[in-house]
């Protein structure tokens, strides 16, 4: 950050100063939006993958997966673009990533030890559950972003 005050800055009021100061406030917790928007996306489209990894066909599951790289490659340069960062998304990003990578793996070590070829009624049903599981910990997270006190419209 520039130490040096610009002309224009040098020349504000306490007023326009203290105006200035809730305009930033109100950016940083409107960023808690944007992270709670974000997480909740990435938490949602997870389930659908994981369906198709477990469930689909070789051409399918090729796809999703080079879809996925391209939905993450794409969101964290979404994410690095924002720069402001409310105090509910620094707080919360270790525990929605090491959840999220927490079932993530068990999804994978499901699906390399566990899920059949050729799955049957209750072999679908597990695979959606473990679906769903993968994609809790964003979704539970972008929940508590969006809903935090803080985080103004």
């Amino acid at each position: 950050m520039n130490d040096k005050l610009s002309a224009d800055d040098a020349k504000l009021s306490a007023d326009d100063a203290l105006r200035r100061i809730d305009e930033v406030g109100g950016t940083v917790r409107r960023s808690g939006k944007w992270a709670g928007r974000w997480v909740l996306t990435m938490g949602l489209a997870a389930i659908p993958y994981w369906l198709v990894m477990l469930l689909g066909d070789d051409t399918v599951k090729d796809i999703a997966g080079w879809a996925w790289i391209v939905f993450v490659a794409l969101s964290f340069g979404y994410v690095f673009r924002q720069r402001v960062y409310s105090r509910s998304a620094w707080r919360l990003q270790w525990p929605i990533a090491f959840g999220f990578v927490g079932t993530c793996t068990v999804a994978v070590l499901f699906s390399i030890f566990l899920m059949p070829d050729d799955p049957d009624a209750l072999w679908t049903a597990l695979a959606v559950l473990v679906s769903l599981v993968a994609g809790a910990p964003p979704i539970y997270g972008g929940w508590r972003l969006l809903r935090e006190e803080d985080v103004d419209d």
